[in-house]
């Protein structure tokens, strides 16, 4: 799957398909993950945000004062966020580089963030194995990511959203171009491990204090470690 690929050619698209998808409550999702790196880690503390794709995360971290670094691997997204941080507070680094290959010394950064981007990736186990690499000790990890709702009747409104409406909202701001791309999207959700799953593979990377909480009826799940 060329995934940077896929992005590249959403990347114009993205961030007006991501917040309308998700009906805007992705920010407030977002907002949780800030809140609880403010209540571990001091204000001018190195952060890693990996698929940072067009800055959202990255952004609202560099206006809480941290020296972020957002990598991704999709130079059409990255073209996107280079656009936006011009306003932050304070200046994040943006680049290109493979989160199973991370261009980083060991023991460097104070946390590491992923917002719904580690269903990406083609090797979950290296590219977490990297983050345990290049975090302090004592550093934070927070993942967020989609998921399925538990409940039946949750679920089957979930099913008819992300199998009807959204394909065709994605038609209609691409211009029927990318469906596959959409497509994509909606399987990788799918695959995911969810939960308990997840956390076992965090867990299997090295770190402890392994946790997760689920965001709007389980729609969004916050994963969080230390390492």
């Amino acid at each position: 799957m060329d995934t940077s690929g896929i992005f590249n050619r959403i990347s114009g698209s993205y961030d007006a398909l991501n917040h309308l998808f998700s009906l805007n409550i992705d920010k407030q999702w977002r907002k949780q993950a800030v809140e609880y790196l403010c209540h571990y880690i001091k204000e001018d503390a190195r952060i890693l945000d990996e698929a940072c794709g067009t800055g959202d995360l990255t952004i609202a971290l560099a206006n809480k004062g941290f020296h972020v670094t957002g990598i991704d691997i999709s130079q059409g997204m990255l073209a996107v966020a280079k656009r936006k941080v011009v306003k932050c507070s304070t200046l994040p680094h943006l680049m290109l580089a493979d989160a199973a290959k991370l261009p980083f010394a060991g023991d460097y950064f104070n946390a590491v963030t992923i917002a719904y981007g580690i269903r990406n990736y083609d090797d979950r186990a290296t590219a977490l194995k990297e983050i345990y690499r290049v975090l302090l000790s004592g550093g934070k990890l927070v993942i967020l990511e989609f998921a399925k709702p538990v409940n039946p009747f949750l679920r089957g409104c979930y099913n008819l959203y992300f199998n009807n409406v959204l394909p065709f909202m994605a038609r209609v701001f691409t211009g029927g171009r990318e469906k596959g791309a959409y497509k994509y999207f909606i399987q990788s959700v799918e695959k995911f491990p969810k939960f308990e799953k997840f956390c076992d593979e965090i867990r299997a990377a090295g770190f402890k204090e392994v946790q997760f909480k689920k965001q709007t009826f389980g729609i969004s799940v916050l994963y969080t470690a230390e390492k």
